[in-house]
Parts: C-alpha cells; structure tokens; sequence
C-alpha cells in the first residue's frame, strides 16, 4: 500500500514534470518552414496535415475550440503561408482546408520532432516489463480521471 508521503512523492514529481512541459509548449519552435509556431499553431496544422479537406467545423469538433478559434488561428496560419482555403466547385459556402508546401515542411518536422522523442523515451523505457507498463497506465489513468472529476466540478 502507497503511503501518503509516497503520494505527496509522486505529487511533487508529476507537478515537476507538468511545469516543465508547459515550458516547452510556451516556447514556439520552427519546425522547418522558418516560421517561429506556437503549440496551438503547429497543433493545428497536424490536424489540418492529417485530415486534408476538412473544414473549420469539423476541425472545431476534433480540437474541441469553438469554430471562431479555429478560424483565428487559420487567418494566422494563412498569413504565414502555411495554410490554405478553397472552396467546393460544388458548394460555394464549404470551405476547405490544405497546408501549403511551406505547411507540409512544418508537418513532417513536427511528425519528425515526436519520433525524436519517441526514440529518446524508448532509449530509456524499452525494456520495461508488461507489469510496470501496465502500472503507468495505472497511474495514467487515475490522474486522468481525477482531473476530469474536477473540470465537471468547474
């Protein structure tokens, strides 16, 4: 049985690891294409990278952001010439959305960022037992719903 001072370890840790994670996540990064992203705009654009030809709406659905924060960070994105619009030759009022070649190259590099990590994080935890896997997604799924309790309470 975990203790309490155990819990507070574990506590102290993850709070360590979460600050550190919002720090990285503050800090835009360029990706490839030259332009300094945000987290919010290079998660946008895998999206957009991994679903072509889907709409503001249907983006919104995916993210869970309103379709005027979607359509916000598109301007922004099509500003940097990362992003395009088109319209169905069918459907004038559907909008579509593509990344530009500009946009792909800061697709691949984020797709090529995550397998730098993955890599890292399989150099140190590859030869974890199915026991201790199975643990951290113990642990994992408790803080998950734990902070899911809490955002219903909000």
């Amino acid at each position: 049985m975990v203790s309490c001072a155990d819990m507070m370890q574990i506590s102290s840790a993850w709070i360590r690891i979460m600050n550190k994670m919002m720090a990285l996540e503050k800090n835009p990064r360029d990706f490839g294409s030259g332009d300094h992203l945000s987290s919010a705009e290079i998660h946008m654009i895998m999206v957009i990278g991994k679903n072509p030809s889907q709409n503001i709406t249907s983006i919104s659905e995916e993210l869970g952001i309103s379709k005027s924060a979607v359509s916000q960070m598109v301007r922004k994105l099509e500003q940097k010439n990362l992003v395009e619009r088109s319209q169905l030759p069918d459907n004038e009022k559907e909008i579509r959305l593509s990344l530009t070649p500009r946009g792909r190259i800061a697709f691949l590099g984020h797709e090529t960022h995550h397998a730098v990590i993955f890599a890292r994080m399989h150099e140190k935890l590859g030869d974890m037992t199915e026991e201790q896997f199975a643990s951290i997604m113990t642990f994992f799924s408790a803080i998950e719903s734990t902070a899911d309790e809490f955002m219903r309470e909000d």
